[in-house]
């Protein structure tokens, strides 16, 4: 089992794209964890108290939970690498119902696009005439602007209609392929991780959806989550971030049948 009990710290100039797609998927294993945690998936007693890049997190202690999202997140670096992925969703759905209830989505579709072989190529040095003036990652700081996500990402959470108390949640990490680019093919180790997810049983406000798939978890296929209607969801921003060659967009959806559900409170702690 991995974990980052450990603070997990953020390079103030991620100087390829091999270092901040490591950086992202680092903040990615963070921010999972602390979705679990905020919206109550699993008991909230069985998380640790950490700090990543200066600030209080959770880290679940479930050995199988640690993998699987490690594991998730290093497929998702892969891909990233490959320059094939535009989005990761992170799916909270209904044990007794199999519906999705709430998607976190990172949008990755401002990532700078570097062929496989330059991923090592330094920006600077990648950089033309017409690119000369742009800020680069070197200029920023990107431990502040994680802290400020998962600050507002904790904001949010704290704004959304609280999860059925009467029923038991599962995830689901999901990712997007660009419209010109190759799904996994499962020709390696990273690449059999992934299953075909139907496009519109990813995102919950819309049913146009690019070419999407699930980790697997455990070697085995999630059931995907059934097509919902774009009727009542509702979404909720969560922060932008510009900063150097790192763009990204993250936010909440909450499902239509989320707001049918009875409701009291949130899980106690």
């Amino acid at each position: 089992m991995t974990t980052f009990s450990a603070p997990v710290t953020a390079p103030r100039s991620p100087h390829n794209q091999a270092a901040l797609a490591a950086s992202f998927t680092n903040f990615l294993t963070v921010s999972v964890h602390q979705i679990l945690f905020l919206r109550s998936v699993y008991p909230r007693a069985t998380f640790l108290p950490v700090r990543a890049y200066n600030y209080p997190v959770r880290q679940s202690r479930h050995p199988k939970v640690c993998d699987y999202i490690n594991d998730a997140s290093i497929a998702v670096g892969t891909e990233i690498l490959k320059g094939t992925i535009t989005a990761v969703s992170i799916i909270i759905s209904s044990l007794r119902t199999n519906q999705p209830l709430e998607r976190y989505a990172f949008d990755l579709s401002g990532f700078p696009r570097v062929p496989p072989g330059e991923v090592h190529t330094t920006f600077e040095d990648r950089m033309d005439d017409a690119t000369m003036g742009v800020p680069t990652a070197q200029t920023v700081d990107l431990e502040a602007q994680f802290r400020a996500c998962l600050a507002r990402l904790a904001s949010a959470c704290a704004r959304l209609t609280p999860l059925p108390r009467d029923d038991e949640f599962s995830f689901t990490v999901c990712i997007e392929v660009r419209e010109d680019a190759l799904p996994p093919a499962g020709t390696t180790t990273e690449e059999q991780t992934w299953i075909v997810a139907e496009p519109g049983k990813v995102h919950l406000r819309s049913c146009s959806a690019p070419y999407s798939v699930s980790k697997l978890r455990n070697g085995e296929p999630q059931q995907p989550p059934p097509r919902v209607s774009n009727g009542r969801a509702k979404t909720v921003p969560v922060r932008r971030v510009e900063a150097g060659e790192l763009r990204l967009e993250l936010w909440v959806e909450e499902a239509r049948q989320k707001f049918n559900e009875p409701v009291d409170s949130e899980h106690p702690p």
